[in-house]
């Protein structure tokens, strides 16, 4: 009987089933309807419609049940598959501590690894920071979440900003471990869109899951795009901001301030309704920049410049160590630290005399700048800092930069520094020489142009700031200076030094014998690309005679574009009987987030950063998750005879100090070990007391104060992560019994899809991988060629991805596709087998694949009737119904299948109907189902006979509980809903008043004359200043989202339409009897 057309009802037109979200009436008898479809294989799109102008339209009421078992019983195969793939796309947001997303995910997965999705389902925005050390799996902890909130339909639009080094592997990572597919926004893509649709194009509305560098989230012409998509604020839209501590203010003395990137992040972040922040170090000691960070990522929770307390924290912060994880039994490897001693050298050395030279070279500058004020002597020492960091990282970096230097001071005039020009000398110390220029899409040639122009404006401006006040006898004194190390550098720049012959000599005793290679594979870290090129040259000259020599050394360095880089990385970590890559030479455009550590567990740092940051990231390359080596070993060069080296090893040991005894709060403490050797260097004769300092450095104050704000006690996390561990287990088991995905059954559902298409997949079968067993497909099938979308979807098992700019018919014809399996791939060792891909639930071959079950042609075309084998004396019966609820948008709330058992009889039954098994049976009948259901074997024909004469009949008895079941079901759930709607709604609003309140008495307690204090600069004041006007804006929007917000989070979990309609029904016939 069909029902009312109204708000609610459900309709199918245009061959689909839609849900009618209003009804307007127009001009006329006409009526216009909003719809929203509910189909699986098209669920949310919107469509409006006039009622009376669609070609047959029918309301929907309960005729689904008479279309039950016409035409005869479906292939047991394919109803069991069938039934499986609509189990698997059922799921809810009615239970918060059910996990579904890590059953749909092709990951190793380690319990800590659920905590952060735990936090993000219960709270009403997913507003959450992820400060897990370097190497924990920061990214499949993000990506964990993301999948479960679409599941759930708490999101539709997602945006990744990362650095540039690290956007192809986010899109790689997201792709391959939770089927989702990103497009990453650049110039290239950029041209593209434009060229495909016009200049006007909005790239941002040409899909749903983007990916954009940091660098890029600058730039007006990427970003104006995306703020016309968001607007002032769009619902279920996710932020994803890798690396976060980026956009949190920085410097100053006792108050940070805000960078380019800090305000851009603020004016992207705020129209999010979701957002995942991920950083390994999120405190930099100001109490201000942790509050301004956290203010972008949870303004209703924090405001920048208001007092950060534990108790707001806690909710939205996950913060663990491998320290900690490693007591708990999480198995990471041990890394140890080594010193590699030069020594011996004869006193004459380049290494040395210019060490001697330099240092001299810095007392008589600084007997000029020691008259000069403050500010200006800062600037003017920044020449001799950059100088020395260069000479301590090779003698060729320190010729080329010194040569620029003379020609500086040579062609100098008196004037003032322009803005502009003070900054490229601040960074002529700040930069590692290493940046990435690979979203300028040039050539490595071209790049590495750009870089050495840089290099060079830097060096130019410095010397002209060390210049400032100079009478021309004291700059004759010091180009006389200057001369006497350009001769000694230029005649030693193009030598192996010490540490490259200790290298040579370490190469060949470990990863050569004679000429041959073995497997081990070594990282070489140095900050400088000057440094790097000359490196490579010597090493290159040393292995020369060995085997394949031109192909044993790469190259990841800022001037390495992006396909190069990929393929770089992929060369790195696939097998070395593969490969014949064993040293890559990196600069700092390589330390942060890239994976390395699938084949290489030895580092040496060729020179050290003077920040413990960098060179804490620089040891996480291979100091990760999924390190298969017991032992990783990094080792640094220490000169025994240069006095400046027993400062870098006071910061190596410093390094580690703060990473094993300060975890989380180690920030503060290398802000000021960076900040004291790039303020003055090492001056000749101080060595000694500043590796003393440095020994010694800390700050009670900041430090006290970032341990209570991110509520750091060793004792009380490490409790804390020991029952978290505990809960999570359980949840994880509990979740699997539910909604888990039985591998076994899926690589059965995808066997009876490709037989379906004529590809039968034991003609796959490939070599298995220890126990795990492994399948080839041929993408030439004619099994293939008949329908639209399978190149898509073998594309991502290519052994690589595709090029810029490389057409895709070459594309495929170059790159093969790897093998798949279903369960974890992994070698005796811990490696993941290389070139097997482990497919998922949200794999696109997969999904392709399991779409022929739940499309709607396929559904029309289903009896859903199925009668087969099973355990057991008697014949059972099990009629399945599946119950959806809806929200608005027609936004699946709840799905479940509901199934009523019963022993099935032939007898009298007109007399005696079916009669649904109380639960104890009723289980052991579902258990006895799981069972057939796997091997789906067809019920002899008399049997089919028998049930089909009385299908119709067998319906009429078990409708009538399976409609009890389910009007519970929608009772229980939709109180459910209700509750957690009224839980986030109340949660929120007395968030919002706290936080109103704090900042009430935050401005009523501020005096105004800390700002007239002195020592503080004036940036730093203007800083506070347009913080108490934010307090002002903020307060107002506060009394505006106390009105919206809470009842907005309410809405959404308000249940607007329900639906029961029939999965179908399996007879269970026994084997005998």
């Amino acid at each position: 009987m069909a029902g009312k057309l109204e708000a609610g009802a459900f309709v199918e037109l245009r061959g689909r089933p839609w849900l009618v979200e209003e009804t307007v009436k127009g001009d006329g008898d006409f009526e216009s309807l909003k719809l929203s479809c509910i189909a699986d294989d098209a669920q949310g799109e919107q469509l409006e419609v006039i009622w009376d102008a669609e070609i047959g339209p029918r309301i929907l009421g309960q005729d689904n049940w008479q279309r039950v078992g016409t035409g005869g019983p479906d292939s047991a195969d394919v109803f069991a598959a069938h039934l499986r793939v609509i189990r698997w796309n059922s799921s809810t947001a009615a239970e918060r501590d059910l996990f579904q997303a890590p059953f749909r995910a092709g990951i190793r997965l380690d319990t800590y690894q659920l905590l952060p999705l735990r936090k993000a389902l219960r709270l009403p925005r997913v507003n959450l920071l992820i400060a897990d050390d370097v190497g924990l799996g920061k990214t499949v902890e993000a990506g964990l979440i993301a999948r479960e909130l679409l599941l759930r339909r708490r999101i539709d639009f997602i945006v990744v900003a990362a650095p540039p080094s690290m956007t192809l592997q986010w899109k790689d990572e997201l792709q391959a471990k939770f089927g989702l597919s990103f497009q990453i926004v650049d110039r290239e893509h950029l041209a593209e869109m434009r060229r495909l649709h016009g200049f006007g194009v909005n790239p941002w509305r040409t899909g749903s899951r983007f990916i954009i560098s940091h660098r890029l989230l600058t730039d007006e012409t990427y970003v104006s795009g995306l703020r016309d998509v968001l607007g002032e604020f769009r619902a279920r839209a996710l932020l994803i901001l890798d690396e976060a501590h980026h956009a949190a203010p920085a410097g100053g003395s006792r108050y940070a301030i805000s960078s380019q990137f800090t305000k851009a992040v603020r004016n992207i972040a705020e129209r999010f309704e979701h957002r995942l922040f991920l950083s390994a170090t999120p405190h930099n000691g100001h109490s201000n920049s942790f509050s301004a960070l956290l203010e972008m990522l949870d303004p209703q929770r924090f405001t920048r410049g208001v007092e950060v307390r534990p108790r707001d924290l806690e909710p939205v912060m996950v913060r663990r160590l491998k320290s900690d994880l490693r007591r708990l039994g999480e198995a990471f490897p041990e890394r140890r630290i080594e010193a590699i001693p030069i020594s011996g050298l004869p006193a004459d050395a380049p290494e040395l005399d210019l060490a001697r030279r330099l240092a001299a070279y810095g007392e008589l500058r600084m007997g000029r700048i020691s008259t000069l004020p403050s500010q200006k002597a800062a600037l003017a020492k920044l020449a001799f800092v950059g100088l020395q960091q260069r000479l301590l990282s090779s003698i060729a970096a320190f010729a080329k930069t010194l040569k620029v230097h003379r020609a500086s001071l040579a062609k100098l005039i008196d004037g003032e520094m322009t803005a502009r020009e003070t900054q490229a000398a601040l960074t002529f110390v700040a930069s590692s020489g290493g940046e990435v220029t690979a979203e300028l899409d040039l050539e490595d040639s071209e790049a590495e142009a750009t870089l050495d122009q840089d290099e060079m404006s830097a060096t130019e401006a410095a010397s002209r700031a060390g210049a400032l006040g100079a009478s021309k006898s004291a700059l004759e004194t010091e180009l006389a200076a200057v001369d006497e190390m350009l001769a000694v550098a230029e005649a030693s720049a193009s030598r192996p030094d010490a540490r490259v012959r200790w290298l040579v000599e370490w190469i060949k005793g470990n990863i050569l014998s004679g000429r041959t290679w073995s497997h081990r594979r070594l990282i070489i870290f140095t900050e400088y690309e000057d440094t790097r090129r000359w490196l490579e040259r010597r090493l290159l000259e040393a292995i020369e005679d060995t085997d394949k020599s031109d192909e044993r050394i790469l190259v990841f360095s800022g001037a390495t574009g992006t396909d190069k880089r990929e393929a770089v990385k992929r060369a790195f970590n696939t097998d070395p009987a593969i490969e014949p890559v064993r040293i890559l030479l990196c600069t700092d455009a390589a330390r942060e987030g890239i994976n390395l550590q699938t084949y290489c567990s030895d580092l040496i740092h060729f020179d050290l950063p003077w920040n413990p940051s960098r060179l804490e990231q620089r040891n996480g390359r291979i100091d990760r998750k999924l390190q298969p080596a017991k032992l990783i070993i990094c080792r640094y060069f220490k000169y025994e005879q240069r006095e400046a080296d027993i400062v870098l090893d006071a910061l190596v040991r410093k390094t580690e100090s703060i990473r094993n005894q300060l975890g989380s709060v180690g920030q503060v403490i290398e802000e000021r070990v960076t900040k004291r050797l790039a303020e003055s260097g090492i001056r000749q004769g101080a060595a000694a007391a500043i590796a003393k300092a440095i020994e010694a450095e800390s700050d009670a104050e900041r430090l006290t104060r970032a341990r209570a704000e991110m509520d750091d006690d060793e004792r009380v996390r490490f409790e804390k992560i020991t029952k978290e561990q505990r809960e999570l287990q359980r949840v994880l088991e509990d979740s699997q019994e539910k909604v888990g995905v039985n591998q076994d059954d899926l690589r059965h559902v995808v066997a009876v899809a490709l037989d379906r298409a004529g590809y039968h997949f034991d003609e796959a079968r490939a070599e298995a991988v220890g126990p795990v067993e492994t399948y080839r497909f041929d993408p030439s099938h004619l099994a293939f060629k008949g329908e639209g979308g399978w190149g898509d979807a073998f594309d991502d098992l290519r052994i690589r991805p595709r090029k810029r700019g490389e057409r895709y018919s070459d594309w495929r014809r170059n790159a093969p596709i790897r093998s798949i399996s279903f369960k974890p791939p992994v070698l005796a060792d811990g490696r993941d087998a290389p070139n097997v891909v482990q497919v998922h639930l949200e794999h696109r071959l997969v999904r392709r694949l399991l779409s022929r079950f739940i499309s709607q042609g396929f559904e029309s075309s289903l009896s859903r009737i199925s009668v087969i084998m099973g355990p057991g004396a008697q014949p059972r019966i099990v009629l399945m119904g599946r119950l959806s609820l809806y929200g608005s948008g027609a936004t699946r709330l709840h799905e479940e299948v509901i199934p009523i058992a019963a022993i099935w009889s032939e007898a009298e039954r007109a007399k005696k109907p079916l009669k649904a098994l109380g639960e104890s049976g009723e289980a052991r009948t579902l258990d006895q189902l799981e069972q057939a259901l796997r091997t789906a074997t067809p019920a002899p024909a008399m049997a089919v006979a028998r049930v089909q004469a009385l299908i119709e009949q067998d319906i009429t008895d078990l409708r009538p509980a399976l409609e009890s079941i389910a009007g519970e079901r929608i009772a229980t759930n939709t109180k459910l809903l209700r509750k957690r709607g009224e839980e986030e709604s109340n949660s929120l609003r007395e968030l919002l008043e706290r936080q109103r309140g704090r900042i009430s008495r935050a401005a009523d307690e501020f005096d105004p004359n800390q700002l007239a204090l002195p020592g503080i600069a004036e940036e730093e004041r203007r800083e506070q200043e347009a913080d108490r006007r934010h307090w002002r804006t903020r307060l107002e929007r506060l009394d505006q989202e106390m009105k919206t917000e809470p009842e907005r989070i309410l809405h959404s979990y308000n249940v607007t339409a329900h639906r029961l309609e029939p999965v179908g029904i399996v007879y269970l016939w026994p084997v005998s009897g």
